[in-house]
């Protein structure tokens, strides 16, 4: 364990970094500390879904309706957000322009994107 007297404790943050630049960098430092809870999230969401669905992440194109359903079970009214980013995403890595549907689901969105692939 470090050991800190109280006189490195104490002193002040160098006088040559300005306090707007102390601000902003605490605020990089917190973006990039708060994107790893994101990945860990991630992780325990895949696990939920293939233990409580038997969806594995592989899967999920095959079983979008089932995965759909676990979102939705697993995130309450964040799934319909989430599902929105996971459809946006979805167009723009296959260069699709994204209309919303305000009903559609990301079963939905997954085959409209399967039917514009296929031409019909």
């Amino acid at each position: 364990m470090a050991s800190f007297s109280m006189r490195e404790v104490d002193k002040p943050a160098s006088p040559s970094i300005s306090p707007s630049r102390q601000r902003e960098t605490l605020l990089e430092a917190v973006d990039q500390g708060l994107a790893v809870p994101s990945e860990i999230v991630r992780a325990a969401i895949y696990e939920r879904i293939e233990r409580s669905y038997q969806v594995r992440r592989e899967e999920i194109s095959e079983k979008v309706e089932i995965f759909h359903k676990a979102l939705q079970d697993l995130l309450g009214a964040g799934a319909k957000v989430m599902e929105k980013l996971i459809a946006r995403s979805l167009y723009s890595r296959l260069g699709l322009s994204f209309t919303e549907h305000a009903n559609w689901t990301l079963a939905d969105y997954v085959n409209h994107v399967k039917k514009e692939s296929s031409g019909e």
